[in-house]
């Protein structure tokens, strides 16, 4: 059997990738065991927190944001809908189109389920003084920053290769 410990670390980062990932797992495991109680998951609560952002909004346009499969959203809805926390209406620009809309049940489960992952964050957290906490955040808007940049240019270059591909397909050269 193969060694399936990473190799050699040339950017420098040591364990600090796997450690960032296991305490984002964890925290979302802990949020996800908190939320149980209440039919919440991190999942659900995402979609919750799409719709109390942007209103009502398509399935497809939910999935695409959120970065799931579109049955997979529309697994997630079904549910939502069935507790009565989203429901589904004719999309007011097609009438052909349907959107999802948070109904009031939905806008206090989803004030819920903030309050339930804040509680958990608020623990975690708490081990950090003032200053550790501010520079913690600081040190996340820019890796958050640094991440939209890589998104960005991943999509750019995803954009030119999808067209070279379509150039090289229509036989183009």
């Amino acid at each position: 059997m193969g060694d399936a410990r990473p190799g050699p670390d040339p950017a420098g980062f040591g364990d600090l990738p796997s450690q960032f990932f296991a305490l984002a797992h964890e925290v979302k495991r802990l949020a996800n065991a908190r939320y149980q109680g209440s039919g919440l998951s991190m999942a659900r609560l995402m979609v919750l927190h799409e719709l109390v952002d942007r209103g009502p909004t398509r399935i497809g346009s939910l999935s695409t944001c959120l970065n799931v499969a579109a049955r997979t959203m529309t697994s997630t809805v079904d549910g939502l809908a069935r507790e009565g926390l989203v429901e589904r209406r004719p999309d007011p620009t097609d009438g052909r189109a349907v959107v999802v809309a948070l109904t009031e049940r939905g806008r206090r489960q989803y004030q819920c389920g903030v309050e339930i992952r804040n509680g958990v964050l608020a623990e975690v957290f708490d081990v950090l003084d003032e200053h550790e906490r501010d520079r913690l955040g600081a040190l996340l808007l820019r890796l958050g920053a640094a991440a939209s940049e890589v998104a960005a240019r991943d999509a750019a270059h995803a954009g030119v290769t999808a067209a070279g591909a379509a150039v090289s397909a229509a036989g183009v050269r």
